[in-house]
């Protein structure tokens, strides 16, 4: 593309070079001859009215002078004009020099463009080439637009064949089901990794496929890289006496599970149409500050639910871990923060004087991993043009220990941006306060399971008390959830806790109903929960 640019621009520019320069010398022969012709022709024009003139009034002295007079003012008027256009000329001959060694240097800078790109090309298609991962780029229409070396061997293709034809066409059945079953989630947004079987010229081998969507956080990816990794074929063999009972024990829950969804189908593409089709519903739940003047004042938490044929909503219980097993939980929570920043876009739109408040949104481990899903906030947050201090995310306690590096990647990216971020479930098991020194979290949420048990439990009790205070020194705010009764609302209040949430305090409602009307669903909403 840029060398057609460079050579369309020498040429626009040498086919101007000639009439420019035949203009350059018509304008030099002009000034050098033709306008002092016709300045002296003027002068000689007035000198003749001048003697005509003075023949008429008989040499009379007064009418003489005034002539002259004018016969002076003419020409100096001449000589005056004759002064401007040469001026003009002048600066505009050095215009179009300026402009001729602009255009120049545009040109040489241009090429020099293309041909650092074009050795950039080189050498990026050479490191691909060079890897034996296989890489190729699959847009929507199911046409791969780019590969590497090693794609088109395992294909046995060129590459005209290549970019002409569909991935059906390309790649056997099998390997096609699953790059679309699994692109499906990649459209979305999410990036999907699984291990399969892949035919090679001497038999099936094991691999290791990730999709990776492009653009990387955009609202909706345009394809998905698909990069594939040949995995060991020798493997340690697990007794069968030990493996069996596990496997089949963990394979009969996940199989009660997915029996628990409104579909005979496949459960995961019966969730990939929940996503698609808006099949989710949001809640939300106040978080009551218990100390006035309290920042946020205004703050929700986000609950999910899936809405079932007979109007009835499943709540996460009853599909979040089939949506793990099969790799959706990243599609899903892209799909609440659209719908969240979408929602709060409209409220404000129909209402000028609604604050949005602080929505505190649950993240699932895996998509705590996912590095692109930052990106993906920060697009969203962009795109309906709401501030990031209105967010607030909420990570599993265990999961300080088992991807603090992830949680502190994601700080990195969206901290910047103001958004807040709360520890669940702190308590539900060894507790330390070490990541809080390389972590700068807001919120602390005890775990519900403590607060419950601190009116009959003394030890949960104390234990709660010193959460509190060990939060209050490193200046991190406490939330008490579970919050069922008014004592219990009490006595969290009187240990130092900074929020409370639970159906002691108010009912979960459709996102929006809580904030515009001010009236809470109650039955409806614990009928749903």
């Amino acid at each position: 593309m840029a060398a057609t640019f460079i050579h369309s621009t020498e040429s626009r520019y040498a086919m101007s070079a000639a009439p420019s320069t035949t203009l350059a010398h018509a304008k030099a022969w002009i000034r050098r001859y033709v306008t002092p012709f016709f300045t002296a022709l003027a002068i000689l024009a007035l000198c003749v009215m001048l003697v005509f003139a003075i023949y008429l009034t008989q040499a009379d002295l007064e009418w003489t002078a005034f002539l002259f007079g004018v016969l002076f003012a003419a020409i100096l008027s001449l000589v005056t004009q004759n002064i401007k256009v040469q001026w003009r000329l002048v600066r505009r001959n050095a215009q179009l020099r300026r402009s001729k060694e602009l255009l120049a240097e545009a040109v040489t800078r241009t090429e020099r463009s293309a041909q650092a790109l074009k050795m950039a090309d080189q050498r990026f298609g050479a490191v691909l080439d060079a890897l034996p991962a296989m890489v190729f780029f699959v847009d929507r229409e199911e046409r791969c637009r780019f590969h590497n070396l090693a794609f088109a061997n395992w294909c046995g293709k060129d590459a005209a064949d290549i970019g002409r034809l569909s991935l059906s066409a390309l790649v056997p059945p099998p390997v096609h089901q699953a790059l679309e079953t699994q692109g499906r989630a990649a459209l979305l947004g999410a990036e999907a990794q699984f291990d399969t079987q892949w035919p090679f010229p001497d038999g099936e081998r094991p691999v290791a496929v990730k999709l990776l969507p492009y653009p990387v956080g955009a609202q909706t990816a345009s394809g998905f890289y698909v990069f594939v990794f040949a995995l060991p074929t020798a493997r340690a063999e697990v007794p069968a006496a030990a493996a069996a009972p596990d496997a089949s024990s963990a394979a009969v829950y996940l199989d009660a599970m997915e029996q628990q969804l409104p579909t005979s189908d496949d459960p995961r593409e019966y969730l990939l149409n929940a996503i698609e089709e808006d099949q989710f519903l949001l809640l939300e739940q106040p978080i009551e500050p218990l100390v006035h003047g309290e920042r946020p004042a205004v703050f929700r938490e986000i609950l999910l639910r899936l809405r079932e044929h007979d109007d009835r909503t499943l709540p996460p219980g009853g599909f979040i871990e089939v949506a793990e097993h099969h790799g959706l939980m990243p599609a899903i929570d892209r799909w609440v923060i659209r719908k969240l920043l979408k929602s709060a876009a409209a409220m404000k739109e129909a209402d000028r004087s609604w604050h949005m408040p602080v929505y505190s949104v649950n993240l699932n481990d895996a998509t705590v991993c996912d590095r692109t899903f930052a990106n993906h906030v920060a697009a969203q947050l962009r795109h309906w043009k709401l501030p990031g201090a209105k967010l607030c995310f909420e990570v599993r306690h265990r999961a300080l220990a088992e991807h603090e590096s992830d949680i502190k990647a994601l700080m990195e990216h969206l901290k910047p941006l103001g958004c807040l971020f709360t520890v669940d479930g702190f308590g539900s098991h060894k507790v330390s306060f070490a990541p809080f020194t390389r972590l700068q979290f807001d919120f602390v949420k005890i775990d519900s399971s403590i607060v419950g048990s601190i009116l009959r439990d003394k030890s949960e009790l104390a234990k709660a008390r010193a959460i509190v205070l060990a939060c209050d020194k490193i200046d991190v705010r406490t939330i008490a959830p579970g919050v069922e009764e008014q004592a219990t609302r009490e006595k969290v209040k009187e240990i130092g806790v900074d929020y409370v949430q639970g159906f002691g305090i108010e009912s979960p409602g459709p996102l929006g109903v809580l904030n515009l009307s001010g009236v809470p669903v109650g039955s409806a909403s614990a009928a749903q929960r």
